[in-house]
């Protein structure tokens, strides 16, 4: 059963998480784009990353680690399944009983 899940994980891995990483990165990416255009009119993110890259030294590492973080892949995955290991530890049996509930025909909330 494990040897499935791994399986499946990495199917998981491939096909689902890669396409909500890149939808998750393009919209980070554009808010922060966005956020930094309203302050600076004339804000281009070329010209921050290669300062942050000329000035590393300079940058505050937790700030640069979380920056960085936005754009880990592995870290987003990680997240995504915790979250939802979280809210399936929550809900217990319910989702069994939605479904029960539903095949009998009861009106869907």
């Amino acid at each position: 059963s494990s040897g499935i899940n791994a399986e499946y994980g990495e199917e998981e891995n491939k096909l689902v998480y890669t396409d909500i990483y890149n939808s998750y990165i393009t919209k980070i990416e554009g808010y922060i784009c966005n956020r930094l255009k309203e302050l600076h009119p004339n804000f281009q993110m070329e010209m921050l990353l290669n300062l942050i890259k000329s000035r590393k030294d300079e940058v505050d590492p937790e700030l640069f680690d979380t920056l960085a973080s936005f754009a880990d892949f592995m870290l987003f995955k990680e997240t995504i399944l915790n979250y939802k290991s979280q809210k399936d530890n929550e809900m217990g049996e319910f989702p069994s009983l939605v479904v029960t509930s539903l095949a009998c025909g009861l009106p869907k909330s």
